[in-house]
């Protein structure tokens, strides 16, 4: 096989060129188009300690760049990632202002319907404490129901010691915690 002949100083500029872009012998010696050999000995001098050592830290000095560059571009993916989320917040949010428009809505019609029911309520809870024949005829003089007793007393309401069957019990003044009549069962009226 006849021997190919090269343009040595040709070849060595561009095997060089390809060597300090990180390429290994076998790889340019691919793109040349000879062999391994001949890079080696295209460049074999330029592969000196030193030399390796100056292309280590051109390398380096390019990988820490680079790694600079980066972490730039990290930096403004999330600054844009970020606005994303932000813009697709805003979307959400508009549709959910919507949603919570017609929550409001219904509230207030139940609130109309709560305030009505505390009205009949307390109107209730008036006519069961009054003092004529509609009254409870469980209610004393003072306010106090005399259907239900507690053996003891609850804090911070208003209750007084009486004496059934020999035990001290505790009656609550139903004027006083007027709510407490509402769910009462035993209700009558004086004049039934």
């Amino acid at each position: 096989m006849p021997k190919k002949i090269y343009d040595d100083e040709k070849l060595r500029t561009e095997a060089l060129k390809l060597r300090r872009q990180g390429l290994s012998y076998r790889e340019i010696a691919k793109r040349l188009g000879c062999s391994v050999y001949k890079v080696y000995e295209l460049i074999s001098e330029h592969e000196s300690p030193s030399s390796r050592l100056k292309q280590a830290v051109e390398l380096a000095d390019r990988l820490d760049a680079l790694a600079f560059k980066l972490s730039e571009l990290e930096a403004q993916v999330s600054k844009l990632q970020s606005f994303l989320s932000n813009v697709k917040m805003l979307e959400g949010l508009a549709g959910e202002v919507s949603r919570l428009r017609k929550e409001v809505e219904i509230l207030n019609r139940k609130l109309e319907v709560l305030v009505d029911n505390i009205g009949w309520i307390r109107g209730s809870v008036a006519m069961r404490l009054r003092d004529d024949q509609d009254g409870c005829k469980w209610l004393d003089g003072d306010g106090y129901c005399t259907c239900w007793s507690w053996d003891e007393k609850i804090e911070g309401w208003n209750m007084r010691p009486d004496i059934v069957e020999g035990k001290t019990v505790y009656r609550l003044n139903v004027k006083r915690h007027p709510l407490i009549c509402t769910a009462c069962p035993a209700y009558e009226p004086r004049g039934q």
